[in-house]
């Protein structure tokens, strides 16, 4: 939420005080959310020891670095979506995608292979690869796949792509959090859970930091 304002301002972007606001509130409401199974004193004390207390370790660095990634990501397609078709950033990103999964593929496979003492083509060497995915002979796997790839891998692309044309990265950024409101609606709707008090004023801020944003 914040990276992605900041990193607009690093680059000359001019960014309004709305937007600013907006991504204080969003960060607040993405904590009432995440810490919502404790209490506020609880989850408070928890944030203020981890800050304290904790060294910084190869997961925080990890994490640190997948939310800059998403960040340079929010605000690299706000510049292209403006020189480009959704369609050619789609195409591209896809294929760029499916080479890095590939590299990322024959790495592991090649490890199984070593660990299970079974050469590529020599007898058995599917057999040894069929761990690495449990439910391959399983249709519902299929097609959770392919809604996948076909829903939030494209489609949501798509128009991801298609909204940073018109607005900004951070706008953008702040808006994306409704992903947390939306799943937590759909926790509700399809699993049967049911929302607390904190979900609640959680979602319902993030809602007024998008509102904020856009402004």
């Amino acid at each position: 939420v914040v990276m992605t304002p900041l990193l607009s301002a690093l680059a000359g972007e001019s960014i309004k005080s709305s937007v600013w606001g907006g991504c204080a509130i969003a960060l607040f409401g993405l904590f009432l959310i995440s810490t919502s199974a404790s209490s506020s004193s609880d989850a408070m004390t928890d944030a203020v020891a981890a800050a304290t207390t904790s060294t910084f370790n190869q997961g925080d660095a990890m994490i640190l670095l997948g939310a800059l990634s998403w960040s340079m990501y929010i605000f690299r397609t706000s510049k292209l979506a403006k020189s480009y078709s959704e369609l050619t950033l789609q195409f591209t990103k896809t294929w760029l995608l499916a080479l890095m999964y590939l590299v990322w593929f024959l790495i592991t496979a090649s490890s199984a292979l070593a660990s299970a003492g079974t050469p590529f083509l020599s007898p058995g060497w599917v057999q040894s690869l069929l761990p690495l995915w449990s439910g391959w002979n399983s249709p519902v796997v299929w097609l959770l796949l392919a809604y996948s790839a076909v829903g939030p891998g494209a489609v949501a692309d798509l128009l991801q792509q298609r909204g940073q044309r018109e607005t900004s990265a951070s706008e953008s950024n702040i808006i994306l959090c409704m992903e947390s409101v939306f799943a937590a609606v759909c926790a509700f709707a399809i699993l049967g859970e049911v929302l607390s008090m904190k979900e609640m004023v959680g979602g319902l801020l993030i809602v007024v930091a998008a509102v904020l944003a856009s402004k």
